[in-house]
Formats: C-alpha cells, sequence, structure tokens
C-alpha cells in the first residue's frame, strides 16, 4: 500500500493542484490507517481523458453494484447522467483536514434519475467535488464555489464525470445494509467529481431497481388470513399484497 500511495502521488505531481494542498496532504488528518487509505482515494485529482471512461457504466449500475462488481473497478473514470435532487456542503472531516470554511470542503451532490420522487434516498447516488479540483478549476476560469454550484447545477439534469470510489464509511447507510435508517443508495459514488455539464433528460434512462432493503422473514400473525404476504414495507406497515399458498411472500419480498 505504502508503494501504491507513492507511485500515485509521483504521478499526481505534474498537475496544477499539489499533493499538499494548502497545507493539507493527501492524506488528511487522520489518524486509522483504514481512514488515511480512504482519504488518498478521496484527494485525487488527476483529470481523466474520454479515451479512460468505462462505458459499461451508467446511473444505475453504480447504484446497483457490490463492493466487487464485475462490469468496473474502483478507480476507473466514469460519466453519467442524472438529475440534481440537492447539493449540500460537506461535513468537517479528516480528508479536508478539518477544514471548516466552504472552501475548503466537500460538495455532495444528491443525485437521482427519478426527479419526480424526491426524498426516495434508496435511490439517491452520491458524487463529490473536492477542494483541489475546486481549485483547478479556479485557475481554468470555472467557479465551482459552493454557492456557484448551488446556482448553476441544483435542480438540473447533468452529465458527470469522474472517478467510481467505494466509500466503506457509508456501507450501513446504504440500501441493502438491512439498516432503516438509510440516506443514500449506495456506498459507490463518483468522488472526486471532475466535470459538470448541463444537459437534457435521456429519452433512455435506465430503469431503476425496486426495493433492496433486505426482509426478513417473521412468523405467521394469526391475525392475518394466510393468502396475506407475510412481509414489511419500508415503512414499517404489513405489505398488502396477497399470495398463492403455500408461499408467504409474494414477489417483492421473496427472501
Amino acid at each position: 500500500m505504502i508503494a501504491y500511495l507513492l507511485a500515485f502521488v509521483a504521478v499526481c505531481t505534474c498537475l496544477s493542484a499539489q499533493s499538499v494542498y494548502d497545507t493539507c496532504g493527501m492524506e488528511g488528518s487522520a489518524q486509522r490507517s483504514d481512514a488515511r487509505v480512504l482519504n488518498v482515494k478521496k484527494n485525487r485529482y488527476d483529470l481523466p481523458t474520454d479515451k479512460q471512461i468505462n462505458r459499461n457504466v451508467d446511473f444505475v449500475t453504480l447504484l446497483t453494484s457490490r463492493e466487487n462488481p464485475t462490469a468496473f473497478r474502483e478507480g476507473d473514470a466514469v460519466e453519467i447522467v442524472a438529475y440534481v435532487e440537492e447539493i449540500k456542503l460537506g461535513a468537517v472531516e479528516t480528508v479536508n483536514c478539518g477544514a471548516k470554511d466552504p472552501w475548503h470542503r466537500d460538495a455532495h451532490f444528491e443525485l437521482t434519475i427519478n426527479p419526480m420522487h424526491t426524498g426516495d434516498k434508496e435511490h439517491l447516488l452520491v458524487a463529490e467535488v473536492t477542494p483541489r479540483l475546486r481549485s483547478i478549476m479556479k485557475q481554468r476560469g470555472i467557479d465551482w464555489s459552493q454557492q456557484s454550484l448551488l446556482d448553476n447545477y441544483k435542480g438540473r439534469w447533468v452529465k458527470i464525470r469522474g472517478w467510481a470510489f467505494y466509500d466503506a464509511m457509508h456501507d450501513d447507510e446504504s440500501a441493502g445494509s438491512g439498516n432503516s435508517r438509510i440516506w443514500r443508495g449506495s456506498p459507490w459514488e463518483i468522488h472526486p467529481i471532475t466535470g459538470i455539464e448541463v444537459t437534457t433528460r435521456p429519452s433512455n434512462l435506465p430503469k431503476l431497481p425496486e426495493a433492496r432493503l433486505p426482509q426478513q422473514p417473521g412468523p405467521m400473525p394469526a391475525t392475518v388470513t394466510s393468502n396475506q404476504c407475510q412481509s414489511t414495507t419500508k415503512a414499517g406497515n404489513r405489505c398488502k399484497r396477497t399470495v398463492k399458498p403455500p408461499a408467504r411472500f409474494c414477489y417483492q419480498h421473496q427472501p
């Protein structure tokens, strides 16, 4: 891992941003070794070429992939089209050495391809602008300040390019984790974002998956007829679909 980090830094020194950005190194201020490794990936700042883009990846591919997918790998350059539901200022984090001012913190894009259902956390994909990329874009005459990102991209369809990143820190906060309190669809992100372009809604959007929260089969309550699905919805209510005995679960809630 040490050799990889040294090689990565050596390659990046040729770019307009530096491996140490405003006194903050690639590992940030993290103390744990796993957090330092994640921070180096998050602080990547090389820009992909058109030839590097993995065209097998779209919004749904990232949203539904497990930690070790076959269609792509972590670190691949990807480009997706999505609707920007929200852009939030990132938390004070070790990746940015605990910086508190907006310029030196991440911007979290919450992306969807179903803007008619705002608040549907299970189908949100996260992409992030980082301080290093803000600085690179400023050198190119492009304003990626927090306010400019909100003004130019919130509520619009965009084409976003960047690096595929698996944020293991958010495993248990993502759909499919079994946790009932999720706020995102997947640990997969585009992080960092290296390009944003306003576009129009595609006519051939990929189909979103069905609900992906694991359902735990339980005993059949005595007060419920045997032809009612035995599972519960995300809201905690009994599923109202009927099934044909001896089946206990409908097509959506098969264990």
